[in-house]
């Protein structure tokens, strides 16, 4: 069938260029009994275009496209490919070089050293080789037979495609203030705390900075004290050469064998996110319940880690930042009433197996920061090598001064699941110049019963004998003898230490969890356990969840280091025991059938111990506004020994710059407020742009004109006035899509691209650059000097010769303007008399309409 059209008709139906290439499009790839024939133009006002060339399915212009390029269904990398005529149609040729580094080509015996000029034909190149361009995505699909490919690992990033990144600096920041009033007599008065986490950094090429640090201000009763602890400074570089990461600085040494360390030094180690396999870094999650709304501080070795404000009832904490690898997390729980509970929370790491041929190293040197007087050089050096499938051997040595730890061991992977065992000696000198000398036995176990839904996390057995000790305790116990004092810790004479993390899943019948962990101690100290066991089920539209838990620890905190005035007395303890059984019941339902319909929850818990009762609260929490970037929580609740009834309500506000919070609780004894806000700042050569927050490793993307435009998956980033936006947060080594949201865009703007991905080292700031198109969008009607309209198919093109569309019908043609007057050049043939210069002038025209429509004369290109 011939799709004709009629010259002698009067004036076309405006269309605008989008109709036509959709028409086009649909004929060209559909029935292919429709065809265009130019010969019917002839004659007519109309004839000069190409219109033929859309009757093959896979016409493509030729030229340079830049495209994201996938090679048999993957993602292989984005790249400017060239199209040159071939025959009756384009195809893509390629340089020796970007066949072998970007598609992992073979190599061609035939070829030169140097063949840069030489562009090859993709079939003949690789024979049976095909292709397909998807000029709407700027996608280009290559199938080629794996036998010409050097197969790499499902997942491989070449080094080649890593992006170290551009210059830049940012912190993100977390600050809250809290004001607390007590009505009892007993400890009366004004309370106020404030709060301010910084982590941040530079980068500079392949070197990144990094600081975290945070501030702390508390006044209680006339007592005032401010403190600003800061808990790493350190320099990093990715070395990929031998495919490891140096650190200069302050650090933790990882706990996968030893126990972790915090250190002020060198360190070099094997960075195994290189590898398409690697594992990454395992944190526990933290389940609690607060009565109020409360303040959470999670601290690790003695170090306050994270601190954040939970909602009363159940609450999870999954987003701690990495710090030291090994070392139980002590939990305290601070409500708005003051009174404080704590838990521990046990943090190993599960048993690594490692694929025979590969090894793992870090060699560390330097100072034992946090133990001793902080000044005690050691040097730490461990090896793990996989030696078979099943088999792999993990060696390490730990040296200081009248101190010396050797291990050994090993992981066996089975199909009943992984088993590891290290045995470690140490000699120390500690307390009274006394030579110490014992053995440590590790075994742990990690398995995924799939038939049962089973997940044993981790279970692990720990013996040590009597003369055992680790650096840290030996540092500590010679420090505190020389100060005429005594040393304890969690660790500090450990005989026995068992621990386990099961997670067993129900089907419909729920879920069914526990984590306990259970240590004693030579010289009689007290045995520290704790247990949590839970179980949870949805029926219908009710979710519900019963869970107990017990502690009995003995903590340790360093009052030097953190003394809080804001708390009662008994908070600023220098040891203490907990003795505390709590059961919970929780449940929650929706209120209504739809997504936005707010839940409410009820809860009541009983418990014994230090301290005993029963609470009882009930809550309303839902998120408002079109983009629900507004949450609210409403709660009250009625506890057995307090006074009275205590309500809470908290507020949170999702922004594109930074999250606000604001909450207030209530009873007939106390009174608290508090406020606080999080985000972010990334300064950079283009100024400096606020996001809700960033990662280590993140990306700025700079979209000029597109101001209001939304980042998918950024946590409600947009584009600012500026035409910059921060994406929060970026997997190393891997690609990452990065796409814009253009809902929202300014509507001088347009989009030439929605998506890209990039590979960032880690630590990277990546500098992400989207095309657009500014300006007034304007839809002409364009004709020759003769009175006729442009030639149907016609190629359009901007002051820099860019193609940005063609003639659509009756001569439309549909442009974006940047300025108030110019000129856009039509082309429908090689011969200098085929193009024409069409000028358009803004000048009394309303600039604010959504397209303007305009009339002008197409000129002849002078000569």
């Amino acid at each position: 069938m011939t799709c004709r059209v009629d010259a002698n008709h009067g004036p076309l139906l405006p269309f605008a260029l989008g109709t036509l290439t959709m028409v086009v499009a649909g004929l060209a790839q559909g029935d292919a009994d429709y065809r265009f024939d130019d010969s019917l133009l002839m004659g007519s006002g109309l004839a000069g275009g190409s219109l033929e060339r859309f009757n093959r399915a896979d016409q493509v212009d030729p030229g340079t496209y830049h495209v994201d390029l996938y090679l048999n269904g993957q993602y292989a990398t984005r790249a400017e490919v060239e199209l040159r005529q071939r025959g009756e149609r384009a195809e893509p040729c390629f340089s020796e070089r970007f066949l072998r580094q970007s598609l992992g080509a073979r190599p061609d015996p035939k070829a030169g050293k140097d063949d840069q000029g030489i562009c090859h034909w993709l079939s003949e190149r690789l024979p049976d080789s095909t292709w397909n361009l998807d000029t709407a995505r700027l996608r280009l699909d290559l199938s080629v037979p794996q036998a010409l490919l050097d197969i790499k690992p499902r997942g491989y990033v070449s080094p080649e495609e890593w992006d170290a990144g551009s210059t830049m600096g940012f912190v993100n920041y977390d600050a809250n203030l809290y004001r607390s009033s007590f009505d009892d007599s007993g400890s009366g008065g004004d309370s106020d705390y404030g709060y301010l986490g910084l982590n941040g950094g530079v980068n500079l090429g392949l070197w990144r900075l990094r600081h975290q640090s945070n501030y702390t201000y508390s006044s209680y009763a006339g007592n005032t004290r401010s403190d600003w602890n800061s808990i790493r400074t350190y320099a990093q570089r990715a070395l990929p050469g031998i495919r490891s990461e140096l650190t200069l600085g302050d650090s933790y040494t990882e706990g996968n064998l030893f126990g972790s360390l915090g250190y002020r030094g060198v360190r070099l180690a094997t960075d195994d996110r290189m590898l398409p396999d690697s594992q990454r870094q395992y944190a526990p999650q933290v389940r609690g319940t607060a009565n109020t709304n409360a303040r959470v501080v999670i601290s690790q070795n003695g170090r306050k880690i994270h601190e954040t404000t939970v909602a009363p009832g159940p609450f999870v904490i999954d987003d701690l930042y990495g710090t030291a690898y090994d070392g139980d997390l002590d939990v305290q729980v601070i409500e708005a009433d003051g009174s404080v509970s704590r838990f521990s929370v046990p943090f190993s790491a599960v048993p690594e197996s490692m694929r025979p041929g590969l090894s793992r190293y870090s060699a560390t040197v330097g100072q034992a920061r946090q133990y001793g007087d902080g000044n005690d050089l050691f040097g730490d050096l461990t090896y793990q090598r996989g030696l078979t499938n099943a088999l792999t051997a993990n060696l390490g040595a730990r040296v200081a001064e009248d101190y010396l730890a050797l291990l050994g061991g090993g992981v066996l992977a089975t199909p009943y699941g992984a088993f590891g065992m290290n045995t470690t000696f140490s000699s120390a000198t500690v307390e009274n110049n006394q030579r110490k000398q014992g053995w440590r036995v590790g075994l742990n176990y990690s398995r995924t019963f799939q038939p049962t839904q089973t997940t044993l996390t981790l279970a692990g057995y720990r013996y040590s004998t009597e003369g055992y000790r680790d650096l840290g305790d030996a540092l500590s116990a010679r420090d505190a003898d020389d100060h005429g004092e005594s040393w304890d810790s969690s660790s500090y004479k450990q005989r026995n230490q068992f621990t386990l993390l099961v997670n067993q899943g129900l089907g419909q019948y729920g879920n069914l969890y526990l984590s306990g962990s259970t240590a004693d101690y030579y010289d009689g100290k007290s045995r520290d356990s704790q247990l949590q066991v839970g179980y949870s089920n949805i029926w219908r539209q009710l979710s519900y969840n019963l869970s107990y838990s017990r502690q009995q620890t003995t903590w340790y905190r360093d009052v030097n280091d953190d003394y809080d005035p804001s708390q009662p007395p008994q908070y600023n303890l220098q040891h203490g025991s907990n003795r505390n059984n709590t059961l919970t019941l929780s449940v929650s339902m929706p209120l209504g059938s739809t997504s936005r319909a707010p839940n409410l929850s009820a809860m009541a818990s009983r418990r014994s111990g230090d301290t005993s009762g029963s609470t009882y609260q009930t809550g309303l929490n839902g998120t408002l506004g079109e983009d629900r970037t507004l949450s609210y929580a409403l709660s009250a609740g009625r506890d057995s020994e307090g006074q009275g009834t205590d309500f809470n309500g908290s507020m949170q506000q999702q922004t594109s710059v930074a999250t606000f919070n604001a909450g207030y609780a209530e009873s007939s004894s106390y009174r608290q407020i508090n406020g606080g806000m999080r985000g972010a700042a990334v300064l950079h050569s283009g100024g400096l742009t606020f996001g809700p927050y960033v990662g280590d490793t993140f990306a700025l993307v700079e979209a000029k004109g597109a101001s209001g435009a939304g980042v998918r998956g950024g946590q409600g980033a947009r584009v600012d006035s500026n035409g910059y936006a921060v994406v929060p947060s970026l997997s190393p080594y891997r690609y990452n899509p990065i796409s814009l949201d253009p809902q929202g865009i300014d509507e001088n703007a347009e989009l030439v691209e929605t998506e890209r991905k990039i590979a960032p080292y880690a630590g990277a700031a990546v500098h992400v650059e989207f095309k657009t198109l500014t300006g007034h969008p304007l839809l002409i009607q364009a004709r020759l000097p003769d009175g006729q309209p442009l030639p149907l198919g016609a190629d359009v093109l901007d002051g820099n010769g860019v193609n940005i569309g063609m003639v659509g019908q009756g001569g439309q043609v549909y442009a974006r303007a940047e300025g108030e007057k110019g000129q856009l050049r039509v082309k429908w043939g090689e011969r200098p008399e085929d193009g024409c210069l069409l000028p358009y002038d803004l000048k009394g025209a309303d600039v604010d309409q959504v397209l303007i429509r305009l009339q002008a004369t197409c000129l002849p290109e002078a000569s």
